[in-house]
């Protein structure tokens, strides 16, 4: 779909009239909703969309900066975390989310980040203190923060 930029595609050919949104947060599969598409749906349209789902995931290679598939994925996430103009971070109910709160520290300062946790996340509390210290942009759910970003 046009617009919509999944890992390992090349980033660097998207329309720079644009704004860019990277998809952040929960992934777990079996345990993160697919709140991605949703994403993809209501944003493309107006904005450029860094969706880190890739779609060939193999969950049985070595997560190992040897194995270049894996190298490629997270190198493409950082590249892309990096460009994007606004990164939605979003920590899903019953995921645990490792990589999406390291992001969350790493892009702390950036001034691009849009924050939603659900009241269940088991680090809720961590990141509402984040969201505090750093003043952080943070959203009760993620329909409210895709109504505003489309206005």
């Amino acid at each position: 779909m046009e617009n919509i930029y999944k890992s390992p595609e090349n980033i660097d050919n998207r329309d720079k009239t644009r704004k860019s949104i990277f998809l952040a947060g929960s992934i777990e599969m079996d345990k993160a909703v697919n709140w991605q598409k949703k994403c993809e749906e209501k944003l493309a349209e107006k904005y450029i969309v860094f969706n880190p789902r890739r779609e060939s995931w193999n969950n049985n290679w070595e997560q190992s900066i040897n194995n270049p598939q894996f190298k490629e994925q997270v190198s493409w996430e950082l590249e892309a975390l990096e460009k994007a103009d606004i990164i939605i971070m979003f920590f899903a109910a019953n995921t645990k989310s490792p990589i999406s709160l390291l992001e969350l520290g790493l892009f702390s300062n950036s001034g691009k980040l849009k924050v939603i946790v659900e009241n269940e996340f088991w680090r809720k509390g961590n990141v509402d203190i984040v969201c505090e210290r750093y003043n952080l942009e943070q959203y009760d759910n993620l329909d409210v923060l895709l109504e505003l970003l489309m206005k």
